[in-house]
């Protein structure tokens, strides 16, 4: 009876296990479901017409795995709780704010054009609203130059911030600053000039035939050609119109007050075998010093009225002042001149290794390394605050533009990215590649990544 009753029991029991671990195996799949972030995912969007997008490639500037950006409207409560919780992602978004929605993920170059498919997602609260025959594709591209950098690191709110920061630190501080720096700069240039000028004038002499090479091209193609028809024809007029009255007074006062029998027989006896034969000097020195310079000073007035008309007659012709604006940009532009000069500053001042050790002997002494210490002292700081600023800190980690810039500069990421914005149907055919734009002013890359905490 036992072993019949064991028999019987064996199915129910077996039915029980099943029941049981089906009940456990629900409830776990249950607590997972409920434990994951209620928020969005920030890398998901919907598309709501297609799960790709065809674009337009020319030049294949697009390459296989460029991300895709576009603003993702989220409603209130989504946006409530956003801002109430803190998910785990490794990208800061939030509604509203670019989030990548897709890759290129294919690219053909014969026909010019590049695939970009989207992210799928299930959640209704977002909509990125985007259709095939009326979205906009913009290429951004960094280019990793020292500009792109600084537009990325220091956006325009934070320059302010810092600006502000180190305003307020050289009103502290500025004084005692200068006091310390000010002696160290000006002994600085003291040791400095006599040494670049005697580079400077060894390195003329070495080029002297480079430069006289260049001032008869010069003296032949400005000098004679332009130059001269000019101040013939602009300057001298203005000369002969506030000049000449001036001129003509003085020099009838000049002539009256020569006396040709006090130099006619000073040049007699010079030219005779007497033993003095300077005469004729000595008297036109005196001549000058006794009747010129008076005459002179007393026609001051009359001479500084004409110079400031002719000053002024000069500088108000246009004729002069383009053709002046020509022939130095003519000197400016000129490659041997440009070659010329640069050869010669680099040899006397950025070659300079007499300059070099006037620099370090200056700014390595006992004086000036207690002045440094001092103002670093002052500054130090607000110094640590914007590294703070601009780098991040331990407790509240890496500032998203220094991780941007650490991301490009260092590992080569996010050089090329799309962004897509919904604009006003133009008409354009849905089964036509999406035309590409070309981003003319340089912005960020759109969010930010960071290593995952797990």
């Amino acid at each position: 009876m036992s072993s019949s009753l064991n028999q019987t029991s064996s199915p129910a029991r077996m039915i029980g296990i099943a029941f049981w671990v089906a009940c456990v195996l629900a409830g776990g799949g249950w607590l997972i479901a409920s434990s994951k972030p209620e928020s969005p995912s920030p890398v998901s969007a919907i598309w709501t017409h297609s799960e790709t997008l065809s674009i337009d490639n020319p030049k294949g500037v697009l390459s296989i795995g460029d991300a895709a950006f576009a603003k993702v409207v989220a409603s209130t409560g989504d946006n409530a709780k956003s801002a109430g919780d803190k998910t785990t992602s490794n990208e800061f978004a939030s509604p509203n704010e670019w989030r990548q929605v897709g890759h290129v993920r294919s690219v053909d170059l014969s026909n010019q054009t590049a695939t970009l498919a989207f992210y799928p997602t299930g959640d209704s609260s977002l909509a990125t609203n985007l259709d095939a025959s009326s979205v906009q594709a913009t290429l951004h591209r960094s280019s990793g130059k020292l500009d792109d950098v600084l537009a990325t690191l220091l956006p325009k709110p934070k320059r302010e911030q810092l600006a502000q920061k180190i305003s307020l630190a050289m009103r502290e501080h500025g004084r005692e600053i200068s006091d310390a720096m000010l002696p160290l700069v000006i002994e600085t240039f003291r040791q400095s000039l006599p040494v670049i000028e005697s580079e400077l004038s060894a390195s003329l002499n070495r080029h002297h035939p480079e430069i006289e090479s260049l001032t008869s091209r010069f003296r032949e193609e400005i000098l004679h050609e332009q130059m001269l028809p000019l101040v013939r024809s602009e300057v001298l007029p203005v000369l002969q119109k506030h000049g000449r009255e001036p001129a003509e007074n003085i020099g009838r006062e000049i002539w009256g007050r020569a006396s040709l029998w006090r130099f006619g027989w000073r040049a007699l006896y010079d030219s005779s075998p007497l033993p003095e034969r300077e005469l004729v000097r000595e008297e036109w020195s005196r001549f000058v010093e006794q009747e010129v310079v008076p005459i002179v000073e007393n026609h001051l007035d009359e001479i500084s009225v004409a110079v400031e008309a002719i000053i002024r007659d000069l500088a108000a012709n246009e004729t002069l002042r383009d053709r002046m604006g020509d022939v130095a940009l003519q000197v400016i532009q000129d490659e041997e001149a440009r070659e010329l000069l640069r050869t010669i500053l680099i040899e006397s001042v950025v070659e300079n290794q007499r300059l070099r050790e006037v620099w370090v002997n200056v700014w390595t002494s006992d004086d000036a390394r207690e002045k440094l210490r001092a103002a670093g002292q002052r500054l130090e700081p607000v110094v640590r605050e914007i590294a703070d600023d601009v780098m991040g800190t331990r407790s509240e980690g890496i500032e998203p533009g220094f991780a941007r810039v650490l991301r490009n500069q260092i590992l080569g990421k996010d050089k090329v990215w799309l962004t897509l914005e919904s604009v006003p149907s133009s008409g354009a055919d849905p089964s036509q590649p999406v035309a590409l734009r070309v981003a003319t002013d340089f912005s960020p890359y759109p969010v930010v990544h960071l290593a995952s905490p797990q």
